[in-house]
């Protein structure tokens, strides 16, 4: 059995980890625009279109789009 501190530290890496999922993260696309890598602007936040979408912005060069989900 694991102790209530090592169960809580679990949950708590958990809890960081999905935070930073939500947050604007790098998606491994090239820029058409610079070259450099796209972020997901906001990941939790899928369009309703058909296909599904992403937002996605160049932090180096301020190019928006969209991607397929």
């Amino acid at each position: 059995m694991k102790t209530l501190e090592q169960h809580n530290d679990e949950r708590w890496e958990a809890h960081r980890i999905m935070e930073g999922a939500m947050r604007p993260h790098p998606n491994g696309i090239e820029c058409p625009k610079c070259g450099k890598e796209l972020w997901d602007s906001n990941p939790m936040m899928q369009l309703a279109c058909n296909p599904p979408k992403y937002n996605i912005h160049c932090p180096a060069c301020g190019y928006a789009g969209y991607r397929l989900a």
